[in-house]
């Protein structure tokens, strides 16, 4: 789902024009422009912060029936360069090897032995942002940048899609970690409201997935399904309101 560059336009535009100073204010007449580079006044931040949060909410309020739906795949990137002492041969992912991080990898590493040892898993893969450039989703940093995220993985298990983030546990309370779960969450809830067909037939959801839950499920003995129901966020969950 894109964003409508003319739209776009048109709303900062009108946002300086009309919002920014709480009155009409057009940087045409005389030199009105050079107040919009002031930057002891933070009116270039303020401005970039605004226009961060419309692209956000022009991405995850566009009607459905509106879309377009363009459909990139994994395999459209044929291989994956990586270092053989840092990754692992795999029978469940479109790659040979799935590669992990050499510094702090365990985790990831045996996330993907648990994956590809599960009956239950249809397929999965370590998503790699230098290479998978378009599996990136949108989220407001707690500074009030847009910024991408890409999350670790991609997991098919029967009627469901997990995206899922690993998370040494000291990490897990971050606020941007929590920016980027509310990030992923309304991407989901729009690609959930797209055709069946549209998103593998499957409902899409996402699991923040902490090294103490993990090794605390893998150990005894529960399926990857069930470690990731058991992680798996909603909003209401994130933001508190669930009871």
């Amino acid at each position: 789902m894109q964003i409508n560059n003319v739209a776009l336009a048109k709303t900062i535009d009108d946002f300086i024009k009309n919002r920014l100073f709480n009155q009409p204010f057009d940087p045409f007449v005389d030199n009105n422009w050079r107040v919009l580079l002031l930057s002891k006044a933070g009116i270039t931040e303020h401005l970039i912060k605004e226009v961060s949060r419309t692209i956000y909410d022009m991405q995850n309020n566009i009607k459905i029936e509106d879309a377009i739906v363009i459909k990139k795949f994994f395999s459209e990137v044929e291989e994956l360069k990586m270092r053989e002492n840092f990754s692992l041969p795999v029978a469940k992912a479109i790659y040979e090897r799935l590669p992990y991080p050499s510094n702090k990898g365990e985790l990831e590493k045996n996330f993907i032995l648990y994956c590809d040892s599960d009956s239950g898993v249809d397929s999965f893969l370590k998503i790699n942002e230098h290479q998978h450039h378009f599996a990136h989703l949108a989220y407001i940093r707690t500074d009030g940048m847009l910024s991408a995220y890409y999350p670790d993985f991609i997991v098919k298990a029967g009627p469901d899609v997990y995206l899922v983030e690993t998370k040494a546990q000291k990490d897990v309370n971050d606020p941007n970690v929590k920016q980027k779960e509310l990030g992923a969450l309304d991407r989901l809830r729009k690609i959930n409201e797209l055709n069946p067909e549209d998103r593998m037939e499957a409902e899409w959801k996402y699991a923040l997935l902490g090294e103490t839950t993990f090794y605390s499920m893998r150990d005894r003995g529960a399926s990857v399904k069930e470690t990731l129901e058991f992680s798996r966020l909603t909003m209401e969950k994130i933001k508190g309101t669930l009871f």
